[in-house]
């Protein structure tokens, strides 16, 4: 039975369909290129509680009334961007024998589902919650994630910062400073980090007053960290270092 019909049939079974209206929005669907969930939602024909249920049963997908009691895998805060999951409101509520299962509050938007799966090289099952209950739970679980670039420059301390961006004002030789053991250590985690989230590309930006680190994921760009700004040059020079570029040049990147 196609998904139309097996929708009407489940809503004429709730006292929820009105034959026009549903048509309506159906088509309106198609010409916006919207999945049908959402407009049923967003115009008011069904509450979010009723899209959940009528699809739930519709795809045969579980429904999730409540996230709060959820673990969040360590696996999917670790790979997966919180702004990715923000964007698609999706957060995994627990892991087993290879397969992670991704709550998502658009049962209708598959692509999201596929990503995923590449992200996490697992098998991805969707069960259905909340906006509401999928963001509180993202909240709390991006919340405990220990800050990227702390962890990645655990073991340096405020001094030998310190000491590191004196001698980038003071010394000429950035070869050196760009060879010591701190600076190749945080350039390594962000090639590390970088490949592990399968990401395409780095962006290093140095601004003003900041040094953002973005990383390309499926054509997105996502801030992943932002290293404090006085060790810049030492950053850059790393990385021209392993490119074989002249760290001299400083018109170029």
């Amino acid at each position: 039975m196609a998904l139309i019909d097996r929708l009407k049939e489940i809503l004429k079974r709730e006292n929820l369909l009105v034959e026009e209206k549903f048509a309506e929005y159906a088509s309106l669907a198609k010409t916006t290129h919207q999945t049908l969930d959402r407009v049923l939602v967003t115009s008011g024909y069904l509450t979010e509680v009723q899209m959940l249920r009528v699809f739930g049963e519709c795809l045969q997908l579980p429904v999730m009334d409540r996230l709060v009691d959820a673990h969040v895998p360590p696996l999917f805060v670790e790979k997966v961007p919180v702004q990715f999951a923000r964007h698609h409101n999706l957060v995994a509520v627990g892991e087993a024998n290879g397969t992670v299962r991704v709550a998502s509050c658009a049962p209708l938007e598959t692509h999201p589902i596929d990503d995923l799966s590449v992200m996490l090289d697992a098998i991805v099952e969707p069960v259905l919650a909340s906006r509401a209950e999928i963001t509180s739970l993202i909240n709390r679980a991006y919340q405990q994630k220990v800050d990227v670039v702390d962890e990645m420059l655990e073991g340096i301390d405020e001094e030998e910062l310190a000491g590191i961006s004196k001698e980038i004002e003071q010394s000429q030789d950035l070869l050196d400073i760009a060879n010591k053991a701190p600076i190749v250590k945080l350039v390594n985690m962000i090639l590390f980090q970088a490949l592990k989230m399968r990401a395409s590309d780095i962006h290093i930006q140095p601004y003003e007053e900041k040094l953002p680190v973005r990383y390309r994921i499926d054509g997105i760009l996502y801030d992943m960290m932002s290293p404090p700004k006085k060790i810049q040059d030492a950053i850059l020079s790393r990385v021209k270092i392993m490119g074989k570029m002249d760290i001299a040049e400083r018109r170029l990147p």
